[in-house]
């Protein structure tokens, strides 16, 4: 079976697996899933890894990296997704005023 992981399950099966669910470890652990991984969830950690997000600090180029290394696969990004953000916010930084 393949497994679609989101953003924060890769996180944490990359740098925090005892974060993980025991289900999520348990189907990662078994040899006949497969772990995929989508191109957006490195947009995302790049995104806010540049918002300065603790929770995002890893490198993307090193995550995908070691996703691919580990047995993970990509699942491509098409037109057709790209086109969908057009309907998007903009993403706006905030600083904190709070002292």
């Amino acid at each position: 079976m393949r497994l679609l992981l989101d953003t924060h399950l890769l996180l944490w099966a990359a740098g925090s697996p005892e974060r993980l669910p025991l289900a999520a470890r348990e189907l990662l652990d078994d040899a006949q899933n497969v772990p995929v991984f989508s191109a957006v969830s490195l947009w995302e950690v790049a995104i806010k890894r540049g918002l300065g997000r603790s929770d995002f600090g890893v490198d993307p180029r090193v995550l995908r990296r070691g996703l691919l290394d580990n047995g993970y696969e990509e699942l491509p990004i098409t037109g057709e997704h790209a086109v969908a953000l057009d309907g998007l916010p903009p993403i706006i930084k905030t600083r904190s005023t709070a002292c």
